[in-house]
C-alpha cells in the first residue's frame, strides 16, 4: 500500500496491526460514536461518505459521528491522491479503492459491533498531565527557527480522560487525548504501523 506521511513510498510489510476503536454512548435519547482510526489523514469526502453509509445503515445522525485519526506516518492512504498533493504536493499514483472500501467497510463494521454493544454503563472524566511530547520548532544559533526539539517552547502536556466502565466498575474503555505528533518511525520505515 501506498503509506500516509513523509514522501511517496510503498510497504513490503506490517510491523503492527491497525485498528478502528469505536466507543458507543447512548444516554437513553441519543447515541454518540467516537471513532479512532490507525490512519494519518482522510478528506472530508470520505468522512461524508462514511457518515452517508452510517445514517442510512444504522440510522446514526452525522453530528453523533466523530472521527478521528491517529495521524501515523506508517498507515495506508485511503483517499484519492488528490487531496496529498493539496496538503503534500505530491500525488504521482494512483490510489487503491478496493483498500479505501475495505477500511471503509471495517469502519462500519466496527460502529455496527459497538451499537450492539451497548449496556449499561457510567462514565468519568478527568485531566492528567504527562512531558511526552514537545515543541518542534527549534531555535537555531543564528535565530532562525527550524523543525527540531525545542523542550523551552510552548507544548500543550494535559491529558483528557475518559473512562466507561460497567454498573460493577470493571472497565469497558479509557479514551486519552493527548497532543503529540507521533513519527517515531521515519520516512524510512516501509511496515504499515
Amino acid at each position: 500500500q501506498w503509506l500516509m506521511g513523509y514522501n511517496a513510498r510503498q510497504s513490503t510489510g506490517v510491523h503492527d496491526k491497525i485498528f478502528h476503536r469505536v466507543v458507543a454512548l447512548d444516554d437513553g435519547r441519543n447515541q454518540f460514536y467516537l471513532v479512532s482510526s490507525d490512519l494519518c489523514l482522510f478528506s472530508p469526502g470520505v468522512y461524508d461518505e462514511a457518515a452517508e453509509a452510517l445514517q442510512k445503515r444504522l440510522g446514526i445522525d452525522r453530528k453523533n459521528f466523530w472521527w478521528s485519526v491517529t495521524h501515523s506516518h506508517a498507515a495506508p492512504e485511503v483517499d484519492a491522491p488528490g487531496i496529498y498533493k493539496t496538503l503534500l504536493g505530491r500525488s504521482d499514483h494512483d490510489w487503491n479503492r478496493e483498500y479505501a472500501q475495505r477500511v471503509s467497510q471495517s469502519l462500519i463494521d466496527a460502529v455496527t459491533t459497538a451499537k450492539n454493544k451497548l449496556e449499561p454503563a457510567r462514565m468519568a472524566v478527568g485531566t492528567g498531565m504527562a512531558m511526552a511530547n514537545i515543541n518542534r520548532r527549534a531555535r537555531d544559533v543564528d535565530g532562525g527557527v527550524s523543525l527540531g526539539l525545542n523542550p523551552d517552547g510552548p507544548a500543550d502536556r494535559q491529558i483528557g480522560l475518559i473512562r466507561v466502565e460497567r454498573t460493577d466498575g470493571s472497565p469497558i474503555a479509557v479514551i486519552a487525548n493527548y497532543a503529540m505528533h507521533g513519527t517515531a518511525m521515519s520516512g524510512a520505515n516501509l511496515l504499515v504501523s
